[in-house]
């Protein structure tokens, strides 16, 4: 028997605005996507730093597989939060906040900290951290190359750019959403149900009022719905072929300007499967009987497509020299290519159709595994309401701890391998899992204090 999404509860009992609602299991999932995208580039980070002595092949496909998922998700739960948020500014009424109200918090919240991070912020922190720490900072994963390109300061300073571009596209979708989908302040968007008004607050709820919307699709029978998913299935799949095949998928204009982001690797999915992912969060309420599995046989599904994925992704590598390039981690710097020997071939269809399934199969079990067990629909308390610093400051302590640990000798391929420190094969991995519980710690302290920090001063 399969857990019903209900507004009834939204948990409003701590909160001193009715704009602080809270859905426990979009929390709890943004902060696993927030510890798993911690844990990916502190991978990523001390794998580059051991070179060449990184060989895990369990935690190559782990950052591969959190490429895949992990940011397609996030946009999955922001358009699930954006949909819950317009049908309800308060969990008892379900009033719904209006577009001028929903429009201003989204500028607010967004696209000022995402335009003022970029103008200025990651570059008044990188001067601080380089001046205040050089050691750790100063040349923080050394890359020299000889065309001159990859220099030390250049990629140091990209590691602080934050999430700016998907900040910005985040809100370009929310925009969209409002423009597409307007709604009215006491009417509730989409037509989900009401309570009953308080009894000492005799004000009635106003019947929703006709109005201009745009619905693309109908979902009515499982015929509808499984419909629907082969046809974005076939979408996505074209258009990730269409950019990698193009043998220019970091410069293809299909991007959309995440081609922008020097740092993350940006697959050629993007953006696209953000925007499906992004639809689909919306829909999400409405749409739960048929996206949602039932809740005994949603982790077996995960397990499942988790092997399915794993194991043909590592099958698909030991036939393509290309695609075992693009994923292996054993190289001497963090950054790596989104796609390797694009056209058509072999690993450009399957990395196609493989990123389309892993992308679906991978996200609908996990939603439905957390908006389903009881353990995920709990209040994970603070840790859980302010996830959302982290992701702007976790390298910092991935930096630091990289140094501390040792894992970085402060060398490149083309000075050699004598100045590398006497490293021992076997223990790379457990410096990633050092590195990567440092960085989540340190990373959620740093965002609680600056919570606290805003308490005290009244912010």
């Amino acid at each position: 028997m399969a857990y019903r999404l209900d507004l009834d509860e939204f948990d409003d009992s701590d909160s001193s605005s009715v704009d602080d609602c809270r859905t426990h299991f979009i929390d709890n999932l943004r902060t696993t996507l927030t510890i798993l995208l911690i844990i990916q580039h502190s991978i990523i980070e001390t794998a580059s730093s051991s070179y060449p002595y990184f060989h895990s092949q369990t935690l190559t496909v782990f950052v591969f597989m959190t490429k895949t998922i992990v940011v397609g998700l996030f946009f999955f739960v922001s358009g699930y939060a954006a949909s819950i948020s317009r049908i309800t500014s308060s969990t008892y009424y379900s009033t719904g906040r209006s577009d001028p109200e929903y429009v201003w918090r989204r500028t607010v919240r967004l696209l000022f900290p995402g335009v003022a991070y970029a103008v200025l912020g990651h570059v008044i922190l990188w001067m601080i951290l380089t001046k205040s720490w050089p050691n750790f900072f100063g040349s923080a994963g050394s890359v020299s190359t000889d065309d001159g390109y990859s220099t030390p300061m250049a990629w140091g300073f990209a590691r602080f750019e934050g999430p700016v571009v998907h900040i910005l596209a985040l809100y370009a979708m929310d925009m969209a959403y409002v423009y597409l989908r307007p709604s009215k302040r006491g009417v509730i968007a989409g037509g989900v149900g009401t309570r009953s008004p308080r009894p000492e607050d005799a004000r009635p709820i106003r019947a929703p009022q006709p109005r201009r919307n745009y619905r693309l699709v109908k979902i009515k029978s499982k015929n509808d719905w499984y419909t629907l998913v082969g046809v974005a299935l076939g979408l996505l799949s074209l258009w990730t072929f269409a950019v990698a095949a193009s043998g220019k998928s970091e410069k293809s204009l299909l991007r959309l300007g995440f081609n922008v982001a020097s740092y993350d690797t940006v697959l050629p999915s993007a953006p696209f499967q953000y925007i499906l992912a992004y639809m689909a969060g919306i829909q999400l309420y409405q749409w739960q009987n048929f996206m949602l599995i039932s809740s005994p046989y949603a982790t077996p599904a995960f397990f499942l497509a988790l092997v399915t994925s794993v194991s043909s992704l590592q099958l698909a590598a030991k036939i393509s020299p290309a695609l075992e390039e693009m994923i292996h981690l054993n190289t001497p710097w963090p950054v790596h290519p989104s796609f390797i020997d694009g056209g058509f071939n072999f690993h450009t269809l399957f990395f196609a159709v493989w990123n389309a399934c892993t992308f679906f199969a991978m996200a609908a079990t996990i939603v439905s595994v957390y908006a389903q067990w009881e353990w995920t629909r709990r209040d994970w308390g603070l840790v859980a309401r302010h996830s959302y610093i982290p992701i702007w400051v976790h390298m910092i302590p991935v930096v630091v701890f990289v140094k501390l640990l040792a894992a970085d000798g402060g060398w490149s391929a083309s000075r050699g391998a004598s100045s590398a420190p006497a490293l021992a094969e076997e223990s790379v991995a457990w410096r990633c899992f050092l590195v990567a519980t440092g960085s989540v710690i340190c990373s959620w302290f740093m965002s609680l204090s600056v919570v606290g920090a805003g308490w005290v001063l009244g912010c």
